[in-house]
């Protein structure tokens, strides 16, 4: 058997090396797959960013007439109105004129938040 002897011919590699944008952008094409693929990541995601710009629903339970009430049902615009939902009761007061919604999307209490992590 005979020997082999290797020898390097150059340390230099035969591959031309790919550019800076391309690079770049298959880094972002394979994390952007990575995101497409993990549907729970981007469902959660999407849960917290309508939380935080919408808000978490409430039902209309309790209201109080801005004006004297003539009959039965007959408020056109409401001082107060409460609401029951995932944040507890809330109390909103709309604009001048206007009556309670049944159901309403209403943004976090970040204040009511705050103190329940911080004040106990």
């Amino acid at each position: 058997m005979k020997k082999l002897q290797v020898k390097v011919k150059d340390a230099k590699s035969q591959r031309k090396r790919e550019s800076r944008a391309t690079r770049v952008l298959a880094a972002t094409k394979a994390r952007l797959r990575a995101v497409i693929l993990r549907p729970r990541l981007v469902i959660a995601a999407g849960l917290v960013g309508f939380v935080a710009f919408v808000g978490t629903p409430h039902l209309g339970w309790d209201y109080r007439c801005a004006h004297q009430m003539t009959g039965m049902g007959t408020c056109r615009a409401a001082a107060w109105c409460a609401y029951y939902g995932v944040q507890g009761r809330r109390i909103d007061r709309p604009a001048s004129g206007e009556t309670c919604d049944l159901v309403k999307f209403l943004p976090p209490d970040l204040g009511m938040l705050w103190e329940m992590i911080d004040g106990e």
